[in-house]
């Protein structure tokens, strides 16, 4: 008894003591951050929604960081700037190929007088939709973040992209022929825009590099001894 009573104890003291131990997670400091972007006029640019495509970059770049970026005007004195220019950027026409197809598979149809499996080939003649689109631009950066030193980065990056799907269409005969992956019509498709497209482009490359610049300051800076 006196023993399960000491094991007892012991084990509340080590709980208290854990949790004396831990300190809390000290909060994320905000970070004024201006993100200015440019983009030459074109019959491709001019659909593209700037303000959504800005939001959208600061929530890329913020992931991992340690400091929280508050999104702030040039003239509002912000502690980072980010400057893109958006050139060349082409969205070329749309390529659409449809081929006919006979497919086939090999299904269940019910059990023997053993209640093995009885299997049955069912056939369909389909359309085979393949839809390709390539896509590519220049962006022009330059990061700068108010320091001693001041840090500055630039760099022009060139992404390129070609979107391809398939889907069926038209399809006659039996259709549990066709494996169950696979679109059923075109209505299941949604048309990338040309804010997906700029979103794709700026993530291959340019989003992680800037990204991990503004980290590796600020990864620095929060780890520094006071």
């Amino acid at each position: 008894m006196k023993k399960s009573g000491f094991i007892l104890m012991f084990l509340l003291i080590a709980s208290i003591s854990c949790k004396t131990q831990k300190k809390p997670r000290a909060p994320k400091i905000d970070v004024p951050i201006a993100i200015n972007i440019q983009a030459e006029s074109s019959a491709n640019t001019n659909f593209i929604n700037l303000s959504y495509y800005r939001f959208q970059l600061l929530n890329a770049v913020e992931q991992f960081q340690s400091v929280n970026f508050v999104l702030v005007e040039a003239d509002e004195n912000p502690e980072v700037v980010l400057n893109i220019d958006i050139e060349n950027f082409m969205l070329w026409p749309k390529d659409e190929r449809v081929s006919r197809r006979r497919v086939s598979r090999n299904i269940v149809a019910g059990t023997d007088s053993n209640g093995k499996p009885v299997y049955q080939t069912v056939t369909a003649v389909v359309d085979i939709v393949q839809i390709q689109q390539r896509t590519n631009a220049r962006f022009k950066t330059s990061l700068s973040i108010k320091a001693e030193p001041p840090v500055k980065f630039q760099k022009t990056f060139v992404a390129n992209y070609n979107y391809v799907n398939s889907y069926v269409d038209n399809i006659q005969g039996d259709m549990r022929a066709l494996d169950p992956s696979i679109s059923m019509s075109r209505g299941m498709l949604t048309d990338l825009t040309e804010d997906d497209y700029i979103l794709i482009l700026s993530k291959q490359e340019m989003i992680r590099r800037l990204g991990d610049e503004v980290r590796k300051f600020y990864d620095s800076k929060t780890k520094a001894p006071k």
